[in-house]
């Protein structure tokens, strides 16, 4: 485990890429401003995902400043109700309509599951990766129904997933990728980050790129 940085500035490249999430949090929530007549209730979904980026933004740079257990929990705790509202997200727009029960459902589901950390070492990677897995099933379903998606919206899929496993697999790799020279000054970790920023605005974007909007029809509870 690395030593306790007393500053930020020791580690700049990975405090100063979290300034991603901010932006692309900015950008969506100043994009859907403009477009939220047209969405209507799917409006949001993504304020609800771009201020989940926003805040994101402020937990992974105190992970990066502190060090500490704390955030380094907030940020796995908060890491897992991205890809279930993701679910939530696909639901609605598969559906067709809002149903309040069958959302608080998935996002409770999704933060019990963190308790798996108490039963094995490997628990948090392995309810993530059911997460990711579920998220990506979910988001075929949603592309594959007829009149829904699109060419554009294929291609945002695609290049959601390639950021996805770019941030697993760089994040995972990054003390063997350490002994290459390519990631001794930006280290696997910041690579990641970088994968996981894109992530982020590709699958807002896949939303957005969908044919079809669901009419603002009446709230299920």
């Amino acid at each position: 485990r690395e030593g306790r940085p007393s500053t930020f500035l020791k580690m700049p490249a990975n405090a100063s890429v979290n300034l991603g999430y901010l932006l692309v949090g900015l950008y969506w929530l100043w994009k859907i401003r403009k477009l939220e007549k047209k969405l209507k209730d799917q409006a949001f979904f993504y304020y609800l995902f771009s201020w989940m980026s926003v805040f994101y933004a402020l937990v992974q740079f105190g992970r990066i400043v502190t060090q500490t257990r704390l955030f380094a929990v907030i940020d796995q705790w908060f890491t897992l109700p991205f890809f279930a509202w993701l679910v939530c997200w696909n639901e609605f727009v598969y559906r067709g309509q809002w149903n309040t029960g069958r959302y608080l459902f998935i996002m409770r589901i999704s933060v019990l599951s963190y308790f798996a950390v108490l039963f094995h070492n490997q628990g948090f990677e392995a309810v993530l990766g059911l997460h990711i897995l579920v998220a990506l099933v979910y988001s075929l379903r949603t592309q594959l129904k007829p009149g829904l998606g699109t060419v554009t919206s294929l291609m945002s899929m695609i290049l959601a997933l390639i950021c996805c496993t770019g941030f697993v697999c760089l994040k995972l790799a990054d003390h063997q990728l350490a002994q290459y020279s390519l990631f001794q000054s930006f280290t696997g970790h910041f690579w990641s980050k970088v994968c996981d920023v894109g992530q982020i605005h590709f699958v807002a974007d896949f939303f957005k790129n969908l044919h079809m909007r669901p009419k603002n029809d009446k709230r299920v509870s």
